[in-house]
């Protein structure tokens, strides 16, 4: 037993039932267990040693409801059988020297058990309260550092925007904004983790995706541009949702900046979900693949074409009525 798995009913049922209350019953409970069942033996083999039950269940109760609740067990236990079990029956009346041994060694051996027993669960406990502390502590550090991660993150952005909008030179401006582009999808990635996920080790993809697909929308894209998304509930490693997450970004703003000659158009992303594979669906209604067939293969397309690589993904490139990227991995 661990202190995970230590039950203590009195705590459990204190906000019902008053602790004291709880252990005395739990108490009355083992000694009727342990009297009982000695009874039902005694029609059976009437020379089974007398406190053969008393030890198990003195043991159990003080594991569930801690020392008192054993203490008036063994008591309990004790003074029963020695009034209905050892001779002469129904007597506290001592007969002879061997039963006055009999009782204090099985009272010894009891006592040094309940205090064994007790003991262990009391070290137990404050391991739990141990643990629970430091729990406490670590989510504590853990928010802190969420925080500071947050606002480092921000403020790389809110950096990089400002030099956007500060520089004439067309070509900076837009590596500019694809790198904030790229830091917002990983400050996405790193709330949806820390808050989202139920396992730090995984990310809801749809949320995260959601997210990226928003921050898209809202710093570059013109009204005249349409953006959805189509998601499926689908949690994955957080390592994929990188990936994932980037390559979307990526694919999004190639086509918001080279899809639509005339500045109007729809991209739509799509995330299904399969038995063995997730396929991210990246499409758009603009002017389609060069003449030759080609891609672009700019940095944005290189990048994706790696990112891709990386979680050994298959990519399929449509250029039939627009442009559709579609990614599968399993």
């Amino acid at each position: 037993m661990t202190g995970k798995s230590l039950i203590d009913l009195p705590l459990l049922l204190s906000g019902k039932v008053r602790p004291r209350l709880t252990q005395l019953v739990i108490a009355v409970a083992g000694i009727v267990v342990a009297v009982g069942l000695r009874l039902l033996l005694e029609r059976i083999a009437p020379d089974v040693v007398p406190f053969a039950l008393t030890f198990p269940v003195i043991t159990i109760v003080t594991i569930l409801a801690g020392a008192r609740a054993g203490a008036i067990t063994l008591i309990g236990c004790q003074i029963l059988i020695w009034y209905a079990i050892l001779p002469p029956r129904q007597s506290f009346a001592i007969e002879s020297l061997t039963t006055v041994l009999n009782l204090l060694l099985v009272t010894t051996a009891q006592v040094l058990l309940l205090w064994a027993v007790a003991s262990y669960r009391k070290t137990v406990r404050l391991l739990q309260v141990e643990d629970q502390r430091r729990i406490k502590a670590l989510s504590l550090a853990q928010a802190e550092m969420d925080h500071r991660t947050k606002n480092n993150f921000q403020l790389a952005i809110s950096l990089l925007t400002l030099q956007s909008r500060e520089t004439s030179d067309i070509t900076v401006k837009a590596a500019l904004d694809r790198a904030v582009g790229r830091l917002q999808a990983m400050a996405s990635l790193y709330k949806n983790l820390a808050i989202n996920s139920a396992d730090i080790q995984v990310i809801r993809l749809h949320d995260h995706l959601e997210e990226i697909i928003g921050k898209l929308r809202d710093a570059m894209l013109s009204p005249a541009i349409v953006l959805t998304l189509e998601a499926e509930p689908a949690v994955v490693r957080h390592d994929l949702a990188v990936h994932l997450g980037l390559i979307v970004n990526e694919l999004v703003t190639n086509a918001a900046k080279h899809a639509f000659p005339e500045g109007v158009g729809t991209i739509l992303v799509r995330l299904s979900v399969f038995p063995d594979q997730i396929c991210v669906e990246i499409s758009d209604n603009g002017k389609g693949l060069e003449p030759d067939g080609s891609a672009n293969k700019g940095l944005g397309t290189k990048l994706v074409d790696m990112l891709v690589k990386q979680i050994g993904a298959v990519q399929q490139t449509i250029g039939d009525a627009g442009t559709k990227h579609i990614i599968c991995v399993k």
